[in-house]
């Protein structure tokens, strides 16, 4: 999500999200947001991998106003390989889990929902 006065929301006057994902079977186009996605679905996959499972992901990301530069996809990779290194936390449906998740998050749920 880029907020207005953003570099990719520069003009904006309110919050742009963007989003891609793919279900089991993959991919068959590249993903609208780019090298970010699969910078994210590269760290998410090397841990599922090492851990032999498979999971679903969903991965929110909020850009601020101080956030003037981009500085590439490999910040987005190492900050979800980080994330990944944390304890875990396990809930019992999929509603707990993105209410915890919006907790920590500027935006609402609804609006991230929406897109």
């Amino acid at each position: 999500a880029w907020y207005p006065n953003t570099t990719w929301n520069p003009y904006g006057s309110s919050i742009s999200i963007f989003n891609s994902y793919e279900f089991y079977k993959g991919r068959t186009t590249y993903a609208e947001i780019g090298g970010c996605y699969y910078a994210a679905r590269l760290a998410v996959n090397e841990l599922l991998n090492k851990e032999r499972r498979q999971a679903g992901a969903i991965i929110m990301r909020e850009s601020h106003p101080g956030y003037i530069m981009p500085i590439g996809v490999w910040n987005v990779r190492e900050s979800v390989r980080r994330a990944l290194k944390e304890p875990y936390r396990k809930f019992d449906t999929l509603h707990e889990a993105l209410i915890h998740a919006s907790e920590k998050m500027d935006i609402p749920l609804q609006r991230w929902i929406k897109n």
